[in-house]
């Protein structure tokens, strides 16, 4: 008669040990999506001067002397504390080859201005400017809104609502009920253009020949869209 009890008090303990099992909830996952679309407020560019002379001060001088002009212009159109931002300046050796053989050419200085335009009305006529004075190259020029994070937040909202919007689709097909919300996921673009591919349009425009002089330059930037994805998981009632 011991020996049964014992055995059976051994069983129950050895019950006691296991695990409980336990199903997972029922639960309905769906994807959201949303966007704003803006029109850019304000533009950003990069401005280079370089110059390969015989001697190095002469060629330092004259990018200094360039720089000097595009601040002076660049000042004008972007008169903010940070709108204007001056790199430092950059000289080597420059070779070119020759039948052959690498012979020394002589010294580059280069240096860049980099200028925000806040009001995209005098960005043409800041351009203008520009092609007047014997720059090298205007490149990185893009487009951007003032308010981006506050948009990004705003396709994320949209985002969030389209995937409960979705969720309660698919439960009104199956019959059911949503329940609590279980867990949220979502991601964020960068703003791009209408244009195919991620990222901020930008232009890059070289000027040896100076073609543009006496002409007029406008660039019509496109519409920026922010983007968001939201994955949804909720239980079922």
């Amino acid at each position: 008669m011991r020996s049964i009890l014992t055995s059976a008090l051994l069983l129950a303990a050895l019950g006691a040990c296991q695990p409980a099992i336990t199903t997972a909830p029922r639960q309905v996952h769906s994807v959201g999506y949303g966007h704003v679309t803006v029109y850019p407020n304000y533009a950003e560019l990069t401005v280079d001067a370089a110059f390969t002379r015989p001697r190095l001060k002469d060629a330092v001088a004259e990018v200094q002397r360039v720089v000097d002009q595009v601040l002076a212009v660049s000042k004008r159109y972007a008169p903010g504390r940070d709108d204007v931002r001056v790199s430092s300046t950059s000289s080597n050796k420059e070779f070119d080859y020759v039948k052959g053989k690498e012979v020394f050419t002589g010294f580059n200085s280069s240096q860049s201005v980099t200028v925000r335009i806040n009001d995209l009305r005098q960005l043409s006529p800041y351009l203008e400017e520009l092609l007047a004075t014997p720059i090298s190259r205007i490149k990185d020029l893009s487009y951007g809104h003032n308010q981006a994070d506050s948009l990004r937040r705003e396709a994320d909202v949209l985002a969030l609502a389209d995937a409960m919007k979705t969720a309660d689709k698919m439960c009104a097909a199956l019959h059911v009920k949503r329940g609590a919300v279980l867990d949220i996921s979502d991601s964020s673009s960068p703003e791009s253009s209408n244009a195919p591919g991620w990222g901020r349009p930008s232009a890059d425009i070289e000027l040896y020949s100076k073609g543009f002089g006496g002409r007029g330059f406008k660039l019509s930037p496109e519409l920026l869209r922010f983007d968001s994805q939201c994955h949804l998981s909720a239980a079922l009632e």
